[in-house]
């Protein structure tokens, strides 16, 4: 939220768009080459020993490159044909380097499922810190554009590399998980991260061609508003996954219910506080060329409550081992979001974007709930379940 101001002031709507697509895009390769491995890993060391399944991981890691090179060179030609040759192959450069970003997110995973929480918030504030602070030099220097932006991005998920190789320090040589039933067990996750992140960033790399750089820019400040809650929704899903999957048959529901509930009573105050300041918020930050984005960002926010929410239920049904239904959820809300966003976007514009989104949202959250199997009363949220999630926000679930 400090970046993204300072960034739609220096390169307009019209930039921000195309960053925004661009970033997407790397978010989304990182993803996708990953297989699902960073949430294999994480069950494996909740349960088990953690430096043979960190050396599986890092071993497939390497690979991921060669995919990755074939993805930008398709890239360079479609999506990105359009930006100044400079920012065209500095996207092309960011979507070589996306192994990077699978490999923290593994170690971010590892830093979790030990609960090594102080470490995990280094490793997760390497890369905004990076970012920030490589887009104030450019802003304070008068070089901000689309492409050093691009470059601050690039640069902030190759520090975070190095941190998660420092805070997981694991050597090359020992005793290794076989790298292959590795990947076959994170394929289970694979279609459910894939589509969570497309559910989440596909909508913006879709909104370039869609509606233009400038209606695309003001989207992204609506997501990048939105988004905010989804902190709330990660910290506590890590909170209540171990104790969730190490739990007794007979205590795993409680915990299960509780933290549904809780994921649901944060998100929607959250979200709540968020949608009473962005009326005067948005032109105040990002200044009055994106007032336009005001009623798109409240849109979007409605459906941020069932997203928080529904990464909450998420990291349930991983602690539990339930990949394919997570995989079926996010496709559904994936194929939900994306036919709408086609459907309202030429007419509607970004608020048909945002509309999009929020069905895909609501879809995702239905699909989740019935996975889950619990009875409607214990999805419904009471006031001490905000308690309970604060608790565990602050102090960690047990």
């Amino acid at each position: 939220m400090i970046t993204a101001p300072i960034v739609a002031r220096a390169i307009g709507p019209d930039g921000r768009g195309e960053t925004a697509a661009a970033i997407g895009v790397f978010f989304l390769v990182g993803i996708g080459l990953a297989l699902g491995v960073p949430l294999e890993v994480r069950r494996r060391v909740s349960i088990g020993t953690m430096q043979p399944v960190v050396r599986a991981s890092r071993r497939l890691i390497g690979f991921m490159f060669l995919p990755a090179t074939g993805v930008s060179a398709i890239l360079y030609f479609t999506l990105f044909a359009g930006f100044e040759p400079p920012v065209r192959l500095v996207a092309a450069i960011g979507v070589v380097l996306t192994p990077l970003m699978s490999s923290w997110l593994t170690d971010n995973s590892v830093l979790l499922a030990s609960g090594r929480y102080r470490a995990q918030l280094l490793l997760l504030v390497a890369q905004p810190a990076t970012y920030l602070i490589l887009v104030l030099v450019f802003w304070l220097s008068g070089m901000a554009s689309t492409m050093t932006v691009l470059i601050a991005n690039i640069a902030g998920n190759a520090i975070t590399f190095l941190m998660g190789q420092i805070l997981v320090r694991v050597s090359i040589f020992g005793e290794a998980d076989n790298s292959w039933h590795l990947l076959k067990s994170g394929v289970r996750f694979s279609g459910s991260a894939l589509a969570e992140a497309a559910t989440n960033r596909l909508d913006q790399v879709l909104a370039l061609p869609l509606l233009g750089a400038y209606n695309a820019g003001l989207y992204s400040v609506a997501v990048t508003i939105g988004g905010i809650p989804i902190a709330v929704g990660q910290a506590l899903g890590a909170s209540y996954f171990r104790p969730a999957a190490v739990a007794k048959e007979e205590q795993r529901r409680a915990i299960v219910g509780e933290g549904a509930r809780a994921g649901a009573a944060l998100a929607i105050v959250t979200c709540a506080v968020l949608a009473a300041i962005v009326p005067f918020g948005v032109p105040l930050l990002f200044g009055a060329e994106f007032a336009p984005a005001v009623p798109i960002t409240l849109i979007y926010l409605i459906g941020s409550v069932f997203m928080v929410t529904a990464y909450v239920y998420s990291m349930l049904l991983a602690a539990l081992g339930r990949g394919g239904a997570m995989s079926i959820a996010q496709l559904a809300s994936l194929a939900v979001s994306t036919i709408l966003l086609f459907a309202l976007a030429p007419s509607l514009a970004a608020p048909g974007a945002a509309l999009a989104s929020t069905a895909g949202y609501i879809t995702l959250i239905v699909f989740l709930a019935v996975a889950l199997r619990l009875t409607l009363i214990e999805y419904l949220p009471k006031p001490r379940d905000l308690v309970n999630g604060l608790r565990s926000l602050l102090k960690g679930k047990g």
